[in-house]
């Protein structure tokens, strides 16, 4: 028994001694990549043994290596991350468990680079004809444009800028210029809908521009029409329209949702500029008797208040000391915006018209606070809304946040004294022309 068990075990050491005796004659060896700093194993390391590929290690960073029988064969590892690295073995020298490597990380020398502001793009430049407004929508960037500089203002329309001789762009999404049409008439400039398709108010007619092919046509309409039943409505929700019934020379506004359907209307909440409401109103003390008889007449023909018809009959708006009401409404997402400036706040209200809350508004009492222009832009393309700055020349914009009523960083144009800035699509378009050049107006655009 006991020779059976010595003779088996003769036998097995046999073997045993074979094994290695082969593993030693091929040469194969297990190879670990890993990375000398942490010591992770790499993967997709290229190997080769005296110029010959082995492949590449494997996701735990292994590979098995054929030294062959000579000495002295000189092994490669090659990554895109790290440097190379040759070692000269043995490969008659066998070990016990895999061959560890480590490579050290590739350090890259990057070129010099300055970092500065983006050049402001320009998309829409003619050396024939000034950029007078512009506005932007899905459809394009509809530019009314002027061959020469013949703006003049009407005294009845103190204060309003009045083009002569204007055409009519529309540049498609690449800003190439898709088609154009002449204005027959004295315009004040562009306006839009509340689905921001684009309109021209004209000094006799207002306008809305069809396409036949790719020409543009004007369809005209009454100016009555576009100022009481198109431009008071700025936006729409679900079953509802919304807008306002503002107006410049009186103190107080009501903003209204209007249902198509039902042909009836709602009002969502007043704003009211209390001071210059009393000053408004306190013209009728300074009537004399017929013109107070005349406006208690009026106002009960036209059931308000003879105080209110003899702020308008005064011409209070004209006063020095009087400052117009801004207090506009916008649709962001679910929620629906007053900018309250008159007590500076934020009101909120849901598409049932019910108040949810409000929020101070901070860009009136920052360091910005007396350079806001007074303007807010909503981008038509993502609801966000932005406070409008100028001081020196320098003009810039920060988001207003819907949640808190603060505001975000300064984004500031590259050019000095912009005109007609809009924003739509993460991007700033304004008109510029260098002070003292020959250029024409041109309409740039810089990123938010």
């Amino acid at each position: 028994m006991r020779a059976m068990i010595f003779h088996f075990l003769l036998i097995a050491l046999a073997v045993l001694i074979g094994q290695r005796s082969v593993l030693a004659q091929s040469g194969e060896r297990m190879v670990l990549v890993v990375d000398s700093l942490d010591a992770h194993p790499i993967p997709n390391v290229s190997v080769t043994v005296d110029g010959m590929p082995q492949g590449v290690t494997d996701d735990d960073g292994k590979a098995r290596l054929q030294l062959g029988t000579h000495a002295n064969v000189l092994v490669r590892f090659e990554h895109v991350s790290y440097r190379a690295l040759e070692i000269r073995i043995p490969s008659t020298v066998v070990e016990r468990g895999p061959w560890v490597v480590q490579l050290v990380p590739r350090d890259y020398q990057l070129g010099e680079v300055t970092v500065g502001r983006a050049e402001p793009e320009v998309v829409f430049q003619r050396p024939d004809l000034h950029a007078a407004d512009l506005l932007i929508n899905a459809a394009g960037l509809w530019v009314l444009a002027y061959e020469h500089p013949r703006m003049v203002r009407s005294q009845a329309d103190a204060g309003k800028e009045i083009l002569r001789d204007v055409r009519l762009v529309l540049l498609d999404t690449l800003f190439q210029e898709v088609a154009s049409c002449p204005v027959p008439e004295d315009v004040f400039g562009l306006r839009h809908d509340l689905r921001n398709d684009v309109l021209i108010e004209g000094t006799r007619r207002a306008y809305s521009v069809g396409r036949e092919g790719e020409a543009l046509v004007l369809l005209p309409f009454g100016l009555d029409e576009l100022r009481r039943a198109v431009l008071p409505w700025t936006d729409s929700i679900p079953g509802w329209v919304v807008g306002s019934n503002a107006n410049a020379i009186y103190p107080a506004l009501d903003h209204l949702a209007f249902d198509p359907m039902e042909d009836s209307t709602l009002r969502i909440c007043s704003v009211v500029d209390t001071f210059m409401m009393d000053l408004f109103r306190s013209e009728y003390k300074y009537l004399k008797g017929p013109e107070k008889v005349a406006a208690m007449n009026l106002a009960a023909d036209l059931g308000v208040e003879k105080e209110v018809v003899a702020g308008y009959m005064s011409g209070f708006s004209r006063n020095i000391w009087f400052k117009p009401l801004y207090a506009p409404l916008f649709v962001v997402g679910d929620t629906l915006l007053v900018f309250d400036h008159v007590r500076s706040r934020l009101r909120k209200f849901d598409r049932a018209f019910a108040q949810v809350g409000e929020v101070g508004l901070t860009y009136q009492g920052v360091a910005d606070g007396k350079f806001w222009s007074g303007r807010l832009l909503q981008d038509a393309a993502d609801q966000q809304v932005y406070a409008l700055f100028h001081r020196n020349g320098t003009s810039w914009l920060r988001r207003i946040d819907p949640v808190t009523g603060g505001i975000g960083d300064r984004i500031r144009l590259t050019n000095a004294y912009p005109e007609r800035v809009q924003v739509y699509a993460g991007r700033i378009y304004y008109i510029w022309r260098p002070f003292g050049s020959m250029q024409k107006r041109t309409i740039y655009r810089d990123r938010l």
